[in-house]
């Protein structure tokens, strides 16, 4: 069957279903991400071992490692390599399934053959061989999830750090991860000084969105930095609402009366505590309205009214949220 394809003034043609909304695979641009940004650039040049990025659930650092990764790929070609692993929870720590995922994460074909010993050497060679090729010699590993590192793993990331500073190499390792981040360092600086050497030498918090400025230069994204096909000069705002975006309209411009929405709705649910509002909600309430009511489905309107971004602020599940965490 012949796929459907939808076509709209001078919009790019894509198969329903191609659109990075569509398919979630897109970051967008945050002054969070930016605070972040300049503190990690800045210990990777002074070749700090590590640092900590720490902050609540579901503000969005896994999307913005993956934005800091390509933006560093792009501005600083091969000076470093940019890696990055997720961490596995487990109840009993094990170096043969530690050393196995860490191969599988970084790309390595044979992570899973041999037994941790082989797989440890397997991994310090791979690391070795890739950090000589880069012009820094340097090597920077993002770790995700990373409060549920044991002190036994941060043993053996000591190991590797060992070796290949042995051979040149510097390994820089960020830690990605829930406030408890934060806790175990102040731990360790009592407990074991040499993790927080090692990984722990600096911390930043992640923040959510705190205000209506934030937002608005989230929305801003949609409306000029995002782009697809690449060089359609389609912004995803154009492409979900061309009509209205032909004449004018933005979704920068609707971020006061959403942002008053959402305070709204918490005020009236009883919800007091400080406002930060996670990454997640808020790309949800986006693509709810971009998804529901843009050129690509039936809901096909000329400019999203208020009364829709209410409904896809209460269909994202943040004031739900917000009411069991109160």
């Amino acid at each position: 069957m012949e796929e459907k394809i939808i076509s709209n003034h001078n919009r790019p043609s894509i198969p329903i279903g191609g659109h990075p909304v569509e398919t979630g695979d897109y970051i967008i641009d945050t002054i969070a991400i930016n605070e972040i940004l300049e503190p990690m650039r800045h210990w990777i040049q002074m070749r700090v071992p590590g640092g900590i990025i720490y902050g609540a659930p579901r503000l969005g650092k896994t999307r913005a490692i993956k934005y800091i990764q390509n933006t560093f790929d792009y501005k600083y070609p091969n000076q470093w390599l940019n890696l990055k692993i997720k961490t596995r929870k487990r109840k009993t720590p094990s170096e043969d399934a530690f050393f196995e995922f860490f191969l599988k994460d970084v790309g390595h074909d044979l992570y899973s053959q041999g037994k941790a010993v082989a797989k440890r050497n397997r991994l310090s060679n791979f690391l070795l061989d890739k950090g000589d090729q880069t012009i820094r010699k340097q090597i920077v590993l993002f770790i995700d999830d990373a409060q549920r590192l044991t002190d036994i793993e941060f043993e053996w990331l000591m190991d590797i750090y060992n070796e290949l500073d042995s051979f040149g190499i510097t390994l820089t390792t960020i830690l990605i991860g829930q406030n408890e981040l934060t806790h175990r360092r102040s731990t360790y600086l009592t407990t074991a000084k040499q993790i927080v050497g090692r990984f722990m030498v600096h911390e930043e918090r992640f923040y959510g969105v705190r205000e209506m400025d934030e937002l608005s230069y989230m929305l801003s994204s949609y409306d000029e930095v995002t782009e697809f096909p690449v060089g359609s000069n389609c912004s995803y705002t154009n492409f979900f609402f061309p009509n209205g975006f032909n004449k004018g309209f933005r979704l920068e411009n609707e971020a006061e009366y959403i942002w008053s929405s959402l305070l709204e709705l918490r005020a009236e649910n009883g919800i007091n505590k400080k406002v930060e509002i996670p990454m997640h909600y808020l790309i949800s309430i986006v693509n709810h309205v971009l998804l529901e009511y843009g050129a690509n489905n039936v809901g096909n309107i000329d400019w999203p009214t208020k009364t829709l971004w209410k409904e896809a602020i209460k269909v994202s599940g943040f004031i739900h949220a917000e009411v069991l965490q109160s």
